[in-house]
């Protein structure tokens, strides 16, 4: 889980300000799917973490405004409305499906981000502006700067209440282009506003319920995402390994048995003290499965252990290529 955590700041463009969900096709990663994240990944016990991306963090606010700017000029609906006020937005600005056009599910999603971080701040009692958020923070307040402002000042309130205004008019925008009869469809035209593609999309009606929801101040229990510490270095991924039977034919004395070691973790990394003990099951060859990464050359030595002595296999070391797949048997002498 740490190591999760640790990949997934990887996505996170700091020269950009936005979280880079999808590359493929030549998209800029601009996508819903990173307010959906964050909204789904709610944890008012964690305040306004960027590590978990919390709707309040400078990261998850920063990644909206670029997010919601990316619709503007996209969507013909969108035309003559303030660049800092709500409009129609969709999956991602590049999306074909459809002609691509806005989906309530993800105005939603902006309204839903939007009304948590307002519910966090309220608990915590204040609101941080970083460098990282300012630009979201000065579509409300052209000279706010970056600092901490407690719920009883005066830019807290505006900001926090411009904020809200903010939210409601997305909420206005799925209204507008809600049929008379309340049925949410998947989408709704770019340019006319009338549904398009799945009708009463269950999702849709989903996301209108939680945004809703957010906007009376329901939270829900932690999942524990509050003090989380990213590793300050990932782990890399181990990748494919494979299974390998060694061999060995070795006749011993009473009391001694065959260890092996050698140059990999999955072999002790030469260590006489934690080699892998072999099976004399079919004395006198000596056997152990081991599984070892792929397509790797790895050496290795067996050993000799009798009433607390070490005896090591003569030089050179022995060495085996792994298969890229599958399994393999090596088959040696003691000498």
């Amino acid at each position: 889980a740490d190591n999760l955590l640790c990949f997934l700041q990887s996505y996170w463009n700091s020269d950009a300000g936005y979280v880079t969900s999808n590359t493929g096709g030549g998209r800029s990663g601009k996508d819903s799917n990173s307010l959906l994240a964050s909204i789904h990944t709610f944890d008012v016990d964690a305040g306004c973490d960027a590590a978990t991306f919390q709707p309040c963090s400078d990261k998850a606010l920063s990644n909206l405004k670029v997010y919601v700017d990316s619709f503007r000029s996209v969507y013909g609906i969108n035309n003559g409305i303030n660049a800092n006020a709500a409009v129609a937005v969709g999956r991602y600005p590049e999306d074909v499906y459809f002609n691509g056009n806005p989906w309530y599910l993800a105005v939603f999603a902006v309204a839903e981000q939007l009304y948590d971080a307002l519910i966090a701040w309220d608990k915590q009692g204040s609101l941080e502006v970083t460098s990282t958020s300012l630009a979201f923070f000065k579509q409300f307040d052209s000279s706010v700067s970056a600092g901490t402002y407690h719920s009883d000042s005066s830019t807290y309130s505006s900001l926090t209440s411009a904020i809200k205004s903010f939210a409601d008019g997305f909420l206005e925008i799925n209204g507008k282009y809600t049929p008379s009869n309340g049925a949410l469809s998947e989408q709704f035209d770019k340019s006319s506003g009338s549904p398009l593609s799945a009708a009463d999309l269950t999702w849709s009606y989903a996301s209108a319920l939680t945004a809703f929801a957010a906007r009376s101040g329901k939270t829900y229990a932690s999942w524990g995402a509050s003090g989380l510490t990213v590793p300050k270095q990932c782990e890399g991924n181990a990748g494919p390994t494979v299974s390998v039977t060694f061999n060995v034919q070795a006749t011993t004395v009473e009391g001694e048995n065959i260890y092996i070691t050698g140059n990999t973790a999955a072999l002790q990394n030469w260590s006489p003290d934690t080699a892998l003990l072999l099976s004399a099951a079919n004395y006198p060859t000596w056997s152990i499965m081991v599984t070892l990464p792929a397509s790797t050359v790895v050496e290795y030595k067996y050993i000799r252990k009798n009433d607390g002595q070490v005896t090591w296999e003569s030089d050179p070391n022995n060495s085996i290529t792994t298969p890229a797949s599958g399994s393999v048997t090596q088959d040696d002498t003691w000498r």
